[in-house]
């Protein structure tokens, strides 16, 4: 799937419905925010539980009604669980408020998103609280039903529906890995809950548990949008409703990280030993391809959301690095305290990039559906007419870009402490591979940075440059709302962020055996982080994120109160000159030339491919149009998949070209059939 690049065009235009023209009656309007608000109640209460467990009261337990003979169905909330579950209620709460005023301004099927809605987040919330596999797996199936109508619901559109579908297919090809894994755990079980599941795979041998560690991480990676399984993700997330989108990447993705931590640190851990060294570094290689490639593509799109859509690679890149790190060091001696460090900045980052991407998200949501389109290169000057809508997607990009003092700076300074200071412990070869991908996670940071400066600047300064652009107005009250809550979280996690190792306390010990987050980075209080130092023998490295915003506070008030200082207003003689002609929105910076110069660095990775049209105009030195188009190649497309399609198409073509529809042939290839699967298993 090329990504397109154009500088002038019609861009991805959102045509509108009748309701949109004409505003839903009044009993679709009611239906849909009951359901949002029923969503949040749900939400609520979920973040309650969450809440309660993660402040150490004991863990939750719920007997489920018994629907089927062969198990017992069950909830079971322990520290690791409610750690997830907070994720999902917390987004889901902004997404509930949002999504009314969304749907009622773009929505084409409000009730059919609403309802859809309404089972999506619970079934994220059941996979997190499912105690043994049979809800696991209803749940997930759930989650993914939903979410596959929520992206299709319009139907009209072909590239929904091409979306979904691939969706579709990896979300499918991931749970058959999944249910593989289940029914070699319950084979040996001879039950369906998880302390019975981790109890026999206790018993199995070390190649065994390696090999279904490795398929659950395939079937969670292709919901996680690990590279490369991650080709549905920039397709699926642009396609589904803001909200929607909001809740895949801030916590249907967390879902499938909860799998990998559950299977990783719980389900297949061995109760006698370390967890084997090359489950650590396979998750964290994914993890740094994953991190640099996601911003990569990133940098090239131009569709708001898709350029969303490929930072959550990113940042499920970044999740990664830190619990790979956490299962490499985890098992080594003297190491105890980094691979805490490590997990805990897993964790920390997976709630921060809830709260950040989920803003952003929402803010690109109100932007959509303000000038219905999600073409970059027809907005611009939206600052001035949307300003709620740029303040606090501007806060989003900050915190995304992992600047202090908003949530992302702490959670990456993390990772990036732990991979240093683990790298050192660990020495030689492995430390060399340590110190790499530090440095590639320095990289994402940049490129990050890079990528939502043109991002914000395209989008909210300079001049209109479309008519869509020119006449938007600021979002209702309830969608700033929504995003409201998310920045709170992401400046509330940035500036006290002692305090939200409180938050990782419990899951931390239970994966750690009893080593607390508090204990080993929290160290110097709620207003500064400590990383490194005890039993490692490493120096400790402190920084206190409240100081840098106090910092950063002074400083911008130095600069206000200097540009507004009154002086004499400089007199204008004559208008800017721009060689004859009359300055417009043209004039301005667009996306597609802020990336060229990332572009041609990266040639090698994007196989860039472009097109230049000149219509000629009274003048040979101005031209009368130039029109630029190109296109950015995933390789993961190019190299894997399309061959695969190719192949798979081959096949089909062979068995097409010899059903001849005579009854004689398909006997004689079923006695064919018969004969060599009673070679290869038939008993003497």
């Amino acid at each position: 799937m090329a990504t397109s690049v154009r500088a002038s065009g019609d861009g991805d235009k959102l045509t509108a419905h009748p309701l949109v023209d004409k505003g839903a009656g009044p009993v679709v309007r009611c239906a849909v925010w009951l359901g949002h608000w029923l969503t949040l109640a749900g939400a609520l209460a979920g973040a309650a539980v969450a809440l309660r467990v993660l402040g150490g009261s004991a863990p939750v337990h719920v007997a489920l009604p018994k629907l089927f003979p062969f198990a017992e169905m069950s909830l079971h909330v322990d520290g690791l669980s409610a750690f997830f579950l907070l994720v999902v209620c917390v987004v889901a709460v902004a997404a509930s408020v949002y999504g009314p005023s969304y749907l009622g301004a773009h929505a084409k099927a409000p009730l059919v998103q609403t309802l859809a809605f309404m089972v999506f987040v619970p079934c994220m919330a059941l996979v997190c609280c499912a105690g043994d596999a049979l809800t696991f797996l209803l749940a997930w199936e759930g989650m993914t039903l939903a979410s596959y109508v929520l992206v299709v619901s319009d139907t009209a559109d072909a590239e929904k529906t091409r979306a979904g579908l691939l969706y579709l297919i990896m979300a499918h090809a991931g749970t058959a890995a999944l249910l593989a894994v289940f029914l070699t755990l319950t084979v040996h079980a001879q039950a369906f809950d998880f302390p019975a599941l981790r109890d026999a795979a206790g018993r199995l041998d070390g190649s065994t548990r390696t090999v279904l560690f490795m398929l659950a991480l395939l079937g969670f990676g292709a919901k996680a949008g690990v590279v490369p399984l991650h080709i549905w993700l920039p397709a699926a997330h642009p396609a589904a409703p803001s909200h929607v989108s909001a809740l895949m990447s801030g916590a249907m993705l967390k879902v499938a990280i909860y799998g990998i931590f559950r299977f990783g640190f719980a389900l297949l851990a061995s109760t006698t030993g370390p967890l084997p060294p090359s489950w650590g570094w396979t998750v964290l290689f994914l993890g740094t391809v994953s991190a640099v490639f996601g911003v990569l593509l990133a940098l090239q799109q131009h569709d708001l959301k898709r350029l969303l859509a490929y930072h959550s690679v990113e940042n499920i890149g970044i999740i990664l690095i830190g619990a790979g790190l956490a299962m490499l060091l985890g098992g080594r001696p003297g190491t105890e305290r980094l691979a805490t460090l490590a997990l805990a900045a897993s964790l920390l980052h997976t709630l921060n990039h809830a709260a950040f991407k989920g803003l952003l998200f929402l803010g690109a949501g109100s932007v959509v559906s303000r000038t219905f389109t999600r073409n970059m290169e027809e907005f611009g000057g939206l600052a001035r007419r949307m300003p709620w809508t740029a303040w606090l997607f501007l806060l989003g990009s900050v915190a995304i870009s992992a600047l202090p003092p908003l949530n992302g700076f702490v959670s990456e300074w993390m990772t990036f402490q732990a991979l240093v200071l683990g790298g050192a412990r660990m020495g030689g070869a492995s430390g060399l591979l340590a110190g790499i991908a530090a440095s590639m996670l320095a990289l994402t940071g940049g490129l990050a940075a890079a990528c939502f400066a043109k991002a914000f600047g395209v989008t909210f300064l300079g001049r209109p440059r479309s008519a869509h652009a020119e006449h938007a107005t600021e979002s209702p009250a309830p969608m700033i709302a929504g995003m409201l809550l998310l920045a709170g979280a992401c400046v509330a996690l940035g500036l006290v962020p002692g305090y939200a190792m409180r938050l990782l306390d419990r899951p931390t010990a239970e994966v750690m055996g009893g080593l607390s987050a508090s204990a080993v980075v929290a160290a110097r209080g709620p207003l500064v982080l400590s990383a490194g130092g005890g039993p490692a023998g490493l120096e400790a490295t402190s920084i206190s994120v409240t100081l840098a915003a106090s910092v950063f506070l002074l400083i911008a008030v130095a600069v206000w109160f200097v540009r507004s200082w009154p002086r004499k207003a400089p007199r204008r003689l004559a208008p800017t000159w721009t060689c004859g002609m009359t300055p417009t929105s043209r004039f301005d910076y667009t996306a597609t030339a802020f990336a060229k110069p990332l572009r041609l660095i990266f040639a090698a990775v994007y196989r860039p491919h472009r097109a230049i049209a000149r219509e000629p105009g009274p003048s040979p030195y101005v031209p009368r149009r130039l029109v630029y188009s190109g296109e950015v190649v995933d390789l993961t497309e190019t190299v894997f998949y399309a061959r695969f399609k190719h192949a798979v198409t081959a096949v089909s073509q062979a068995i097409r070209a010899r059903s001849t529809g005579r009854i004689h042939g398909y006997i004689a290839y079923v006695l064919a059939t018969l004969v060599i699967v009673l070679l290869l298993f038939g008993k003497g």
